[in-house]
């Protein structure tokens, strides 16, 4: 979240995004005294608990209070400022950062360890995330007089060569082209910039493209006629420059990273340098098909939606019957190095023991050189014994040949827990139901924990695990909209912006599938911050529910462990947890409690519920 990086009574803290206009004393501290970028403004790590219209509640070092929206940055975002922060300490050209200290180095590092090359990606996030949306100022009005605050999405992609030269009128002035860009997180503390906006180096059109700007406070000392300008001071029809400024970036960003790896791969030169080994180069990728040798769509693969096969039994029976027939009969006949397994020895000629389609014969399933008599006579007496149990047990098919144990009809176990953990096991299904209608959007950003959808709550107690396949659409049957994916393999719903108010609320069906096709609909449905009911609604009702029941000394163990991650039993009170969390651990919860009804499942407490 952003904060003032001195906080002051008498100057009050503004995004540091906003560019002081039209008052002149913040002008002359802002680009005169270079009061800006993080000489004014700092982030501060916090977590969103929940957002209602124009306002954020947010938990930051034990505290919980409420913020505008536009206040709360992107973690990852977030994160890729303090790295560039880190890089800039001591190099000219860049706004020092004095808050920079060893509390932020310890978040930073704790994120990057996450990732396998414990580094940040600017490049990926600002392809995925940024390059069809403009992070700018406080106030902007595009070319159809709509208004935007900070972020403003769908960047109009046009061709280039479709602007017209423009002209000069008023405070506009005709640009001749858009030469360079910088993210927000680089900008914000480049002397040049200073401010948490998109920033443009803009070309102007003769005569002022024959003017050197460097010493000016925005001048671009690279290029002359050229001054590095902030989004919010490039109207919305040279979008098109926008983008092909943020896609120059990425490719030349590209081009660096892989020149840097060449590099840290490349073998060092021998101590005398005259032996020189070019590093070893990895080769490219394999091709991969679209479709069939046939032309036809490939067969999905069941656990992998993004691969697909091409596979062509060809005559498979015909072939069927060479394998019946042509088992190897002679030392020969087998592969070099290879033999038959002695025992049982070689087939002979008119063998069919491969033949799958006939029932065994008798003397096949004896196996006379495993035979030992007294392992036989124990196990007959095992099961003479077991039969013998007829207070729980009974014995079957002596007449029809099957040989089977029942159990004895009528006789249980002591069904008070089991029942106890099938009540609560009915709460806990109907609580996540109930939270799946209501899935606040928010919740489903990509810097959140991943929402994914507890596909158990839906299937029958015989198919109760989980399927391979998760397929979304709308209940009338067509395709979701463009700013909502749910994840084939594993059902993880992600919003890939923020939709309008008019597209919400979104009902979304799902069809579950296992390896045998479709055997269950799933549905969910996502509605505005401000509409989404609170999780305690459900985890107060389930704590209360859990603490009456009686449960299994060590099931209620177990539970109590899981059920602690969203309800402080301490404090009777809930967990600020995120929707993404609260669906995982109640889900968790669900499924222990329906081993523990159906098995009369019991745990020793003593060792811990995991």
């Amino acid at each position: 979240v952003w904060c003032p990086a001195e906080p002051s009574k008498d100057r009050p803290f503004k995004h540091p995004a906003e560019v002081p206009l039209n008052d002149d004393a913040p002008a002359k501290a802002c680009f005169v005294d270079s009061l800006k970028g993080p000489r004014c403004a700092r982030i501060s790590p916090a977590t969103m608990l929940r957002s209602k219209g124009n306002l954020a509640v947010i938990s930051e070092k034990g505290a919980t209070r409420e913020v505008p929206k536009f206040m709360v940055l992107p973690w990852y975002e977030g994160l890729l400022l303090l790295e560039e922060i880190e890089q800039a300490q001591g190099r000219p050209g860049h706004i020092e950062a004095k808050w920079w200290d060893d509390e932020m180095r310890a978040v930073l590092e704790k994120e990057r360890s996450k990732f396998q090359t414990g580094r940040l990606n600017g490049t990926l996030y600002t392809e995925k995330r940024l390059l069809n949306i403009a992070v700018t100022g406080h106030r902007y009005v595009d070319g159809d007089d709509k208004e935007w605050h900070f972020r403003r999405d769908g960047l109009k992609v046009t061709d280039t060569s479709s602007l017209g030269r423009g002209e000069e009128k008023g405070s506009f002035f005709r640009v001749k082209d858009i030469t360079g860009y910088l993210p927000p997180w680089e900008a914000f503390h480049h002397e040049k910039c200073g401010f948490y906006q998109d920033f443009y180096q803009v070309r102007w059109e003769y005569p002022y493209s024959e003017v050197d700007y460097a010493p000016v406070e925005n001048g671009s000392g690279a290029q002359p006629g050229a001054t590095w300008e902030p989004d919010e001071c490039l109207p919305s029809h040279l979008d098109p420059l926008r983008v092909a400024a943020k896609r120059l970036w990425i490719k030349n960003k590209r081009e660096q990273e892989q020149q840097q790896a060449n590099a840290q791969r490349a073998p060092n030169s021998s101590p005398t340098g005259s032996v020189k080994r070019e590093a070893e180069v990895p080769p490219p990728p394999p091709k991969m098909a679209r479709t069939r040798r046939d032309g036809q769509a490939l067969d999905q693969d069941l656990f992998n939606s993004r691969v697909g096969h091409d596979f062509a039994p060809g005559a498979a029976m015909e072939t069927l019957g060479q394998l019946r027939t042509g088992w190897p009969k002679q030392p020969q006949d087998y592969p070099k190095g290879f033999a038959v397994a002695f025992p049982p020895g070689f087939c002979w000629n008119e063998c069919d023991c491969m033949d799958d389609q006939r029932p065994q014969r008798p003397w096949e399933t004896r196996k006379a050189w495993l035979e030992d008599a007294q392992k036989a006579q124990a196990a007959v007496s095992a099961l003479h014994a077991f039969s013998e149990q007829a207070q729980f047990v009974r014995r079957r098919g002596q007449v029809s040949k099957m040989f089977y144990f029942e159990t004895a009809q009528g006789a249980f176990v002591n069904q008070t827990h089991a029942l106890a953990a099938m009540d609560l096991c009915r709460l806990a299904q109907n609580s996540l139901q109930a939270a799946l209608q209501q899935i606040p959007v928010g919740a489903l950003a990509s810097d959140t924990d991943p929402v994914r959808l507890p596909a158990r709550v839906f299937l029958a107690e015989d198919m109760d695990y989980q399927p391979l396949r998760f397929t979304a659409v709308t209940p009338s049957g067509s395709t979701l909209p463009q700013w909502l994916r749910v994840d084939q393999d594993n059902g993880q719903i992600s919003a890939l912006r923020q939709p309008e108010a008019s597209e919400l609320p979104l009902q979304v069906q799902v069809e579950l599938a296992h390896s045998e096709g479709p055997i269950a609909l799933a549905g969910f449905t996502i509605v505005a911050d401000s509409l989404a009911q609170p999780l305690a609604a459900w985890t107060v009702p389930l704590a209360q529910k859990f603490g009456d029941a009686k449960l299994e000394k060590g099931v209620r163990a177990s539970l109590s462990e899981h059920l602690a991650e969203v309800y402080d039993f301490g404090r009777r009170s809930t967990r600020q947890r995120t929707v993404g969390v609260w669906l995982a651990v109640v889900d968790r919860v669900l499924r222990l409690l329906r081993s523990a009804a159906g098995t009369n499942l019991a745990l020793d407490s003593s060792a811990g519920g995991r």
